[in-house]
C-alpha cells in the first residue's frame, strides 16, 4: 500500500509526467497521477526505450484495469500496481528524482498527513481505554483491535479506493449485534405465541389453549412493568436509528475529504474522562422522521429554545444510468444537501468519471409514468440543457431523491399548476407571406366562440399549423410567431419542437416553466400526396409527454375536391398507421390510441354538399347548424368512416374556405384553373379535432375564425383548450392509504365481452382480446371466443347504439371462462386506479393481426354492481364495430 501511495502524485499534469521520466536514467520508471482528459480518472506513466508511454486506468464495476497494456482486472489500485511490479510485467521502480512542489501544494499535503496520521494516533488511545468500559474479554479484544489496526484499513481504502463504506467497521458492528440479534429473534418468538393465543381464543372451545406450555410461576419474583409497548417500539426503532446514525457518522469521519482545520476536539483522548461519561446522557440524538440527526444539547434555562434544527441528510445510493440508446451504466450517486450539490461518479469503457450538478441548476425532476424507480434529471446553464436518466433499485430511494432535490429547489409541488391552456391555430396560408399583425389569431378574436379582451390571454402551449406556406424560412416563421406572441403576452416562448414537410409545418411553443416539464418529445411526417410520395399533401407530428400526461398534435393537408371523401378517409388512415408514435402499446401501429390527448388540425379540405346559393343564404343568415347537417365531415363521422370517437366544438363561424383575398365575408366561389374552372361551395375545410381517454376530459373554450388576415382564400382558425395533468401521486396514495402493494394487491377480472364487428379483410372464424394498461403488472390475452351471439338474442345495450344490424357480420363472445380473471395492478390504490384506462385490442386468433381497439375506464369496473360498458371499435378513427364487457376490481 505504502509503496503505491510513493509512486501517486495528486498534482502532476501530463506534460510534467512526461519531464519527470525524462530525467530517469533506467526504463521501467513510471508514476500515477490524475488523468487530464478524463477527469476524476487516473492514468500510468511509464518510460520505456527513452520514450514516456501513458496508459488510462479504467475503473468498471470497481474493478481496476489497465487500458492498453492486458485484459487482467484487480480490486483495488494497490493490487493493480503490485502485479505490474513482477518481473517483466513493465513496471520496475518509482522515481529517483525529487518531484518539485509550490509550497501551497506541500501544506496542503502536511495538512492531510498530519490530520490523518493525528488521527491513527487518536484510535489507538481509544484502543488503550477500551479495557476500562469492562466489556466481556472477547469483545474487548475486538473493539481494541479494530482501533489498533483496523482502521487504518479502512482509512486507507477510503483515500485510494474511494470506498463508499467502512467494511471493517461494518464487520466490528455485526459481530456486537449478534447478541441483539438472538434476543430480536428471542422476542418475536413470544410474538408468535402471542399470535397463536389470539387465533385460538377467536375458536368456541374449552380446550382452545390447551397447547400452550405454561411454566411454573416463581411467587418470590414479581416482574415489574417497567416498560410499554411504545416503549419498547421506540427503543427497537431507536436502535436502528442510532446503528445508522454512528454508521454514516463513522465513515464521515474518516473520510480524508474532512476539513482537518474543522476536526472535532471534543474527541480527543483529554475529553474521554468518566465524568463526560456520566453527563453524556445530556446529548441526545434526534431523528425526525427521513431529516438528518440533530444533535440536541439540553439546556435547564426555560427561556432558551431548545427546538432542532431539522436538516435533510447527505444521501448516497447505487443507481443505473440509462441512455436512450437502452445502454446501462452503472453509477453511485450522491446528494450533498449542505453544498446544493449531485454528485455522479461513474464507470464506463472510456474510464471512471464524476459528474457534478448544482441543484440550483436543475429544471426538473420527473417521475417515469410506468417504472415509478426511474427518474429523469433535466439541468443545465440557459438553453443548453442536458439530462441524465436514473434508475433505483426501488421506489422508496427514488422518492428520496425526488424529494430532497425538490426541497433543495425550494419548490412546493402542491402549488404547481395541474390545468393547462392549450392554443390550437391553423391556417392555409395559400403561398403568401403573412401580414405584419396576426395577433388576432393568437388572441382567438373573430368569430365563433371567441374570448373577450378582458380574459387572460398567456397560454402554457401554442401549437400552429400552417399548410401551403409561403418562401420564408422557417426560422422566420418562428420568429414571427414569437415576437407575435410576445406583443400580446409579453413573454418569451420557447420552441418545444417543429417539424416540416413541404409546405406543411408545425411549431410547438410553450412557457419555459413548462419546458422542462416536457419529456418524450417525437416529431414525424407521412406523405400523401401523389402515389403517397409528394409532400404537398399528408401530415406532421409533434408528440411530448407534460408530466404524466401524454400529448400529440397532428396537423395535416388532406386531399382536395368535393368528390374525393374516399380519398381523405384513406389519406387519415395512412397518416394514423404510419405515423409511428406513442409508447402505451408498441405493437399497435395505430396512433388514434397511443396518448391521453390527441389534437388533429389542418386543411382537412370537407366540403358542404349542397348548392352555392343555398350555401351563400344559410351564412347570410347565419344559420350553421343548417350548414353543419350537410358538412361532409359530420356525415362521414356519423356513419362512422373517419374520425370515430373525436370530438369538435360546434361550428358558429361561416366556412373558411374559398373566401377572396382582401375582403371580409366575401366568397370566391370559381377557382380558375387551366382548361376549366372548378367550382367551391363556400366550406369548413380548416378544422381542429381532438381525442382524449375516457377518464381524462377535455374542455374547449374558444372555437373560431378570425376575420381580418385575409392575405389567403383561407381564413386561421383558432382553438383554445383546457386539461388537468396528471402527476405520479402513487407515493403519497400510498401514505394516505397506508396500504402496503405487496401484501394487499388489487386485481381486475373481466366477467363477460361480447362485440358486434363490421365486415373484415378477411375471414376470420375466431379473436382474442388483449388487454393493457400502465396500471397493470403485464399485458394479458383472452382465449380465443369459442362461441356467437346474435342481435337481440341476449340482453345487450349493442343494439340500441350500434352499426346496423345489416352491417354486422361477426358477433363473437366470450364465455367467462375465456376472459382474465386475476389481471395483477402495479398499485392496489383505488385512487389511483380510478384515474386508468385499458386499451382493449381485438386480434385475429389465427394470426394476431390487429382489427381494433377501444379504451374502456377501469372506473367501469369499481361499482359496487358489475355493470357493462359499451365502447366503439376504432381501427385509424374508421369504427369496425363495439365491444360490451363487464368486470370488477377487488382489492
Amino acid at each position: 500500500m505504502a509503496d503505491f501511495l510513493d509512486n501517486f502524485y495528486f498534482d502532476v499534469t501530463y506534460e510534467e509526467a512526461e519531464e519527470l521520466l525524462e530525467q530517469e536514467s533506467q526504463d521501467g520508471a513510471f508514476l500515477i497521477r490524475p488523468s487530464k482528459s478524463k477527469p476524476g480518472t487516473f492514468a500510468v506513466s511509464l518510460r520505456y526505450g527513452g520514450k514516456a508511454y501513458h496508459h488510462r486506468i479504467k475503473v468498471v464495476n470497481g474493478q481496476f484495469t489497465c487500458d492498453g497494456i492486458s485484459n487482467e482486472s484487480f480490486r483495488s489500485m494497490h493490487e493493480l500496481v503490485e502485479y505490474y511490479r513482477q518481473p517483466d510485467k513493465g513496471l520496475v521502480h518509482h522515481l529517483t528524482k525529487p518531484v518539485a512542489s509550490d509550497i501551497s501544494k506541500e501544506d496542503d499535503i502536511d495538512d492531510e498527513s498530519n490530520y490523518e496520521n493525528s488521527l491513527k494516533l487518536l484510535f489507538k488511545e481509544i484502543a488503550k481505554a477500551i479495557p476500562s468500559l469492562q466489556y466481556s474479554d472477547e469483545d474487548s479484544r475486538l473493539m481494541q483491535n479494530y482501533f489498533n489496526e483496523g482502521v487504518g484499513h479502512d482509512i486507507d481504502d477510503i483515500k485510494i479506493n474511494f470506498a463508499d463504506h467502512c467494511t471493517r467497521f461494518e464487520e466490528l458492528l455485526t459481530i456486537l449485534f449478534r447478541p441483539l440479534s438472538r434476543e430480536i429473534d428471542h422476542f418475536n418468538d413470544y410474538l408468535n405465541v402471542m399470535a397463536q393465543i389470539i387465533n385460538r381464543t377467536s375458536q368456541a372451545s374449552p380446550d382452545a389453549l390447551d397447547f400452550l406450555y405454561r411454566p411454573q410461576a416463581n411467587e418470590n419474583c414479581s416482574i415489574p412493568l417497567e416498560s410499554t409497548v411504545d416503549e419498547l417500539i421506540n427503543k427497537m426503532s431507536s436502535s436502528q436509528q442510532l446503528l445508522t446514525t454512528i454508521n454514516d457518522g463513522f465513515l464521515k469521519l474518516l473520510k480524508t475529504d474532512v476539513n482537518p482545520n474543522n476536526a472535532n476536539t471534543a474527541m480527543s483522548p483529554d475529553n474521554l474522562s468518566s465524568g463526560d461519561a456520566e453527563d453524556s446522557s445530556d446529548h441526545l440524538l434526534v431523528n425526525y422522521g427521513d431529516t438528518q440527526p440533530v444533535n440536541i444539547e439540553k439546556s435547564n434555562n426555560p427561556n432558551i429554545d431548545n427546538k432542532p434544527e431539522v436538516r435533510l441528510p447527505n444521501r448516497s445510493y447505487t443507481v443505473s444510468l440509462l441512455s436512450n440508446k437502452k445502454k446501462v451504466v452503472e453509477a453511485a450517486i450522491k446528494v450533498d444537501c449542505k453544498k446544493g450539490l449531485i454528485e455522479i461518479l461513474h464507470s464506463s469503457e472510456q474510464g471512471t468519471g464524476i459528474s457534478k450538478i448544482l441543484t440550483s441548476e436543475i429544471h426538473q425532476v420527473i417521475k417515469d409514468s410506468e417504472d415509478f424507480k426511474i427518474l429523469k434529471v433535466i439541468y443545465g446553464k440557459g438553453k443548453f440543457s442536458q439530462q441524465e436518466i436514473l434508475q433505483f433499485s426501488d421506489i422508496r430511494s427514488a422518492e428520496q431523491f425526488f424529494s430532497a432535490v425538490e426541497h433543495l429547489r425550494g419548490l412546493d409541488l402542491s402549488k404547481r399548476t395541474k390545468e393547462v391552456n392549450i392554443f390550437v391555430g391553423t391556417w392555409n396560408m395559400g403561398g403568401n407571406p403573412p401580414p405584419d399583425d396576426i395577433r388576432s389569431w393568437l388572441l382567438c378574436h373573430g368569430q365563433g366562440i371567441t374570448l373577450s379582451p378582458e380574459i387572460e390571454t398567456t397560454f402554457d402551449i401554442y401549437a400552429f399549423g400552417i399548410q401551403e406556406s409561403p418562401s420564408i424560412t422557417d426560422a422566420e416563421w418562428i420568429n414571427k410567431l414569437k415576437s407575435s406572441l410576445f406583443q400580446v403576452t409579453n413573454l418569451d416562448y420557447i420552441t418545444l419542437k417543429t417539424k416540416m414537410m413541404w409546405g406543411i409545418k408545425i411549431v410547438i411553443l410553450c412557457l419555459p416553466e413548462i419546458e422542462f416539464r416536457v419529456t418524450h418529445i417525437k416529431s414525424n411526417c407521412v406523405r400523401t400526396g401523389v402515389a403517397n410520395k409528394l409532400g404537398n399533401k399528408g401530415g406532421v407530428a409533434v408528440s411530448f409527454r407534460l408530466d404524466d400526461t401524454d400529448f400529440c398534435f397532428i396537423n395535416s393537408h388532406l386531399a382536395a375536391r368535393a368528390e374525393e371523401k374516399k380519398k381523405r378517409q384513406e389519406n387519415v388512415q395512412l397518416i394514423a398507421r404510419s405515423l409511428n408514435m406513442g409508447d402505451l402499446h408498441s405493437d399497435i401501429a395505430d396512433i388514434t390510441h397511443q396518448f391521453h390527448h390527441i389534437f388533429w388540425f389542418g386543411d382537412l379540405n370537407y366540403r358542404l354538399d349542397m348548392s352555392i346559393p343555398e350555401a351563400n343564404n344559410g351564412i347570410t343568415c347565419r344559420n350553421f347548424p343548417k350548414l353543419y347537417q350537410v358538412d361532409q365531415l359530420y356525415q362521414e363521422r356519423l356513419n362512422g368512416n373517419v374520425f370515430v370517437d373525436w370530438q369538435e366544438q360546434s361550428l358558429l363561424f361561416p366556412p373558411t374556405y374559398r373566401v377572396t383575398i382582401g375582403k371580409d365575408n366575401v366568397y370566391d366561389t370559381i377557382k380558375k384553373k387551366p382548361g376549366k374552372n372548378v367550382v367551391n361551395v363556400p366550406s369548413w375545410c380548416d378544422r381542429i379535432l381532438w381525442k382524449s381517454y375516457p377518464s381524462c376530459p377535455m374542455k374547449c373554450l374558444a372555437y373560431g375564425s378570425v376575420h381580418d388576415i385575409l392575405t389567403s382564400d383561407h381564413l386561421p382558425v383558432f382553438g383554445l383548450y383546457q386539461t388537468s395533468i396528471s402527476s405520479n401521486d402513487v407515493v403519497d396514495i400510498r401514505k394516505k392509504s397506508h396500504l402496503n402493494p405487496h401484501k394487499m394487491p388489487a386485481y381486475i377480472a373481466i366477467l363477460s365481452a361480447h362485440a358486434a364487428i363490421r365486415p373484415t379483410k378477411r375471414y376470420v372464424a375466431h379473436f382474442t382480446l388483449e388487454f393493457v394498461s400502465s396500471c397493470l403488472e403485464s399485458r394479458v390475452e383472452s382465449a380465443p371466443n369459442t362461441t356467437s351471439w346474435q342481435l337481440h338474442t341476449i340482453t345487450s345495450q349493442i343494439p340500441s347504439s350500434s352499426i346496423p344490424s345489416n352491417l354486422v357480420n361477426h358477433c363473437p363472445l366470450w364465455e367467462s371462462s375465456d376472459l382474465p380473471d386475476r389481471m395483477k395492478a402495479k398499485y392496489p390504490f383505488k385512487e389511483y386506479l380510478e384515474k386508468q384506462v385499458l386499451l382493449i385490442s381485438l386480434k385475429a386468433a389465427d394470426n394476431g393481426e390487429y382489427i381494433g381497439a377501444c379504451h374502456v375506464p377501469l372506473t367501469a369496473f369499481m361499482k359496487s354492481e358489475s355493470k357493462s360498458y359499451v365502447a366503439n371499435l376504432t381501427l385509424y378513427g374508421e369504427e369496425i364495430g363495439k365491444l360490451e364487457i363487464s368486470g370488477y376490481t377487488s382489492f
